[in-house]
């Protein structure tokens, strides 16, 4: 079993989720994260106080699926997550020795 964790754009979110269970990957879970990676830092200001944001809001969609789903559910991800731009995310595959449920 592995697990996929994808570190995408919040709007993308939909785009990813609809695909997934389409495919019949429907238990995910989301989590809210932020990061510095290559998008231009962006700029503002705050009762005429300027300001720069060096790190951006981001979701990490994490799910577990068999060996050789994985291949499909990462094609998914990286389809529906991208946009023309920089900054899109990444996808991580990583072993899952075991799962044990909490209740019966």
């Amino acid at each position: 079993m592995k697990r996929v964790q994808a570190v995408i754009r919040p709007e993308r979110l939909d785009p990813v989720q609809h695909k997934l269970a389409e495919s019949g990957f429907v238990g995910i879970m989301v989590h809210d994260v932020r990061g510095h990676g290559s998008e231009a830092e962006q700029s503002g200001e705050y009762r005429g106080v300027v300001f720069t944001m060096t790190v951006k809001h981001k979701l990490l969609i994490d799910l577990l699926v068999e060996d050789e789903e994985v291949a499909s559910v990462v094609a998914i991800i990286r389809e529906e997550a991208k946009t023309p731009g920089p900054g899109d995310g990444l996808v991580f595959v990583l072993d899952c020795a075991a799962v044990y449920p909490i209740g019966d």
